[in-house]
């Protein structure tokens, strides 16, 4: 009778088992996370380039002057080209510093210099953002096995389910010529 009764218990925890293996094969949850992260800076200065075409406009908005001249008691009002203020234009050095895009790819930051009409040099610094998709795979469902042995000459053999994180455990225990059984709750950290 004994025999019989080890048998049906091997039997049915034999069968918990599996019938958990496959359950937990089947249930999985995924956790996607995205990550964005800046790689390091990436500047450069690009040769002066050389014009592809130049022309003159028909017609030119040049600075003028205004020139009053008193001659026997009647005003004389002259507009002159102002040579020197086109001359400080010319040797005005510009600097020009903007962003060209800033965006999920990253930043392209563009600078310019110009003197005498034409573009001194041209340098960019481009900041990439690299984008990472983590996506973790967790089971929902996860069987085990346990085996035990206590200092009063008892040994068990079990296993269980774990939902989560909260499990459900089940061992048969056997010491002393006697049987029994063992039910217990687990909780993973």
């Amino acid at each position: 009778m004994k025999n019989a009764a080890f048998w049906s218990y091997l039997f049915v925890f034999l069968c918990s088992i599996a019938l958990g293996f496959f359950a937990g094969r089947k249930s999985i949850t995924t956790v996607e996370k995205t990550v964005h992260i800046k790689d390091p800076a990436i500047t450069e200065t690009i040769p002066v380039p050389t014009p592809v075409s130049e022309e003159k406009p028909d017609s030119s908005m040049l600075p003028l002057r205004r020139d009053t001249a008193y001659i026997n008691n009647y005003i004389y009002v002259r507009e002159l080209v102002d040579t020197a203020a086109i001359i400080a234009d010319y040797e005005l050095r510009r600097r020009y510093e903007f962003p060209l895009f800033d965006n999920q790819y990253g930043r392209l930051d563009v600078s310019l210099n110009t003197q005498y009409n034409r573009l001194g040099d041209m340098s960019y610094t481009f900041v990439p953002i690299r984008t990472v998709q983590y996506v973790q795979v967790r089971r929902v469902w996860q069987p085990f096995v346990s085996a035990s042995y206590s200092t009063f000459n008892i040994a068990g053999i079990g296993g269980g389910m774990f939902y989560n994180k909260l499990g459900v455990e089940y061992q048969w225990q056997y010491g002393n010529n006697r049987s029994g059984h063992q039910l217990g709750l687990k909780w993973k950290f």
